[in-house]
């Protein structure tokens, strides 16, 4: 453009255009990404006091208040471990990687069928006189079935401290059967207030005027149980409090959240529970066709892609095996009422440690430390190393090779901690700190390739009869890569009708 015809000195236009101070702001929160969201767990026996915070409300771009599909509290989320056995390179043993994903028929991810559902509901119809066959399939995952884990996610304040407290929001997946105790607890104390005074808000998640709510775990013959208790004086909300709600992410954003590297795990997953079990589901044209309609609900932008010949757990360039998975897998296991001398609290154990050396990240293990206690420490360390970047390039100016002396000795110099002497510890008296030492006793079993389960006092597999192994069968053999071969095929003992 000429000089005659611009309006504006050169000055003039660039003062237009400069970068405001909320410009700024926001340029800079996009950068950052969303907030991190912290979860409340609770690892150990004892008390603990939180008060429920109620659904943050969304807002438009004009600031004003859009209309909520719910109220209340709570979300509710189906949510299943894919356990995928990923073959060893290079002669190395096979690895078993567990991926989370979620029931994509539920009304607040909108498909139209779902993969797993669907997959049972044909197994069932093909296999109905095989009883053994029907009782995996209705047991959860952990026991090698195909069963969702039903959870509802709640924002809470943790009370028990002042220190608790500063943390902020954070956000609760409780199990369906503590959040019914929690809302007929609710519902109880309700109806008197409203009997008393005629309260009509909520005496639980208001932001005054409400109770906080005690959870009180604890751990009987290797059962963990929780009690749900309301306290009788109320715990009000800070404004402050209120303000970092608002700006974490909303619940919806956090748990329904399904994409096509789920969706590819989940067929690698039921191909391979097709083979280990004799059946041949994954061939129906029921099937087939599920498979195609979900797949073209999906995302054209999701680019994300799982392939089990390259399986390294990412997806699109970020972990799927990440600090959020193992702590899903923590918090699912909990869930169960498995303790620290499962085979699954093993496993994950086994599963934190590899990514603890994956990451280089200086964190130690000891038998003195939980499961719990080495994912706080990992979020922390993960913290710590996401700033160092910007850091050591002023600080250690120094060539290439120091890097690599500073992290070798990181993860190999904690395993010894772990190993010495762990077969003398386990199963003697069920003394508060055996749970300390008891996660690192069976810490020899992935080198043999297998890891046998146990069966857990009360659970089906320990009433259920001798000649039904089936369930057990998925975790004798998920390490053994030639043992898929020597399964014969399942016989269809009934035509489906079509």
């Amino acid at each position: 453009m000429s000089e005659e015809k611009r309006k504006l000195s050169a000055f003039e236009a660039f003062q237009q255009t400069q970068l405001t101070f909320a410009e700024a702001e926001e340029k800079a929160k996009q950068e950052v990404g969303a907030p991190k969201v912290d979860r409340f767990r609770m690892g150990e026996d004892g008390e603990y006091s939180i008060r429920v915070l109620p659904l943050a409300p969304s807002f438009d771009n004009e600031g004003n208040i859009l209309p909520m599909d719910r109220k209340g509290y709570e979300y509710a989320v189906h949510q299943f471990f894919l356990g995928i056995k990923v073959p060893g390179k290079k002669g190395k043993k096979p690895k078993k990687l567990s991926i989370p994903v979620i029931r994509t028929t539920d009304k607040e991810v909108g498909k139209s069928v779902d993969l797993l559902d669907t997959y049972v509901k044909i197994a069932k119809e093909m296999y109905a006189d095989d009883e053994a066959l029907m009782k995996l399939l209705n047991s959860s995952s952990y026991e090698g079935g195909i069963r969702w884990n039903y959870q509802h996610a709640i924002m809470v304040l943790d009370v028990s401290s002042d220190k608790e407290r500063a943390k902020g929001p954070q956000l609760w997946q409780c199990s369906h059967s503590q959040y019914k105790d929690l809302d007929a607890a609710k519902m109880r104390l309700w109806a008197d207030l409203k009997a008393d005074d005629g309260q009509d808000t909520c005496p639980i998640s208001g932001f005054t005027d409400a109770y906080p709510v005690k959870v009180i775990r604890k751990t009987e013959n290797n059962k963990t149980s929780y009690t749900i208790e309301i306290g009788r004086k109320t715990l009000n909300i800070t404004e402050g409090e209120a303000e970092k709600l608002l700006e974490l992410p909303r619940l919806p954003e956090q748990l329904y959240r399904y994409t096509r590297y789920q969706l590819e795990a989940t067929l690698v997953f039921l191909q391979q529970y097709d083979e280990e079990h004799g059946m041949e589901v994954c061939n129906e044209p029921d099937f087939k066709e599920a498979v195609e309609t979900l797949t073209g609900e999906m995302s054209a932008d999701d680019t994300s892609h799982f392939d089990l010949a390259t399986a390294s757990g990412k997806e699109s360039g970020k972990d799927e095996v990440n600090i959020d998975s193992l702590y899903a897998e923590y918090d699912s296991i909990v869930d169960q009422g498995l303790n620290e001398k499962s085979d699954e609290y093993q496993e994950l154990r086994e599963k934190i440690r590899m990514f603890i050396e994956a990451k280089d990240l200086d964190v130690r293990i000891s038998r003195t430390k939980n499961n719990l206690q080495l994912l706080e420490e990992i979020d922390e360390a993960l913290d710590a190393q996401a700033k160092q970047p910007k850091e050591q390039p002023k600080e250690d100016p120094t060539p290439a090779p120091a890097p690599a002396r500073r992290r070798a000795p990181k993860p190999k110099a904690e395993e010894p901690e772990e190993d010495p002497e762990e077969g003398d510890d386990e199963g003697q008296d069920p003394d508060p700190d055996e749970t300390e030492e008891a996660p690192a006793a069976p810490a020899p079993a992935p080198e043999t390739g297998r890891r046998a389960r146990r069966a857990r006092p009360g659970s089906e597999a320990e009433t259920a009869s001798e000649p039904d192994p089936e369930p057990e069968a998925p975790e004798e053999k998920e390490d053994e890569a030639p043992a898929s071969d020597s399964v014969p095929p399942r016989r269809l003992h009934k035509r489906r009708l079509r």
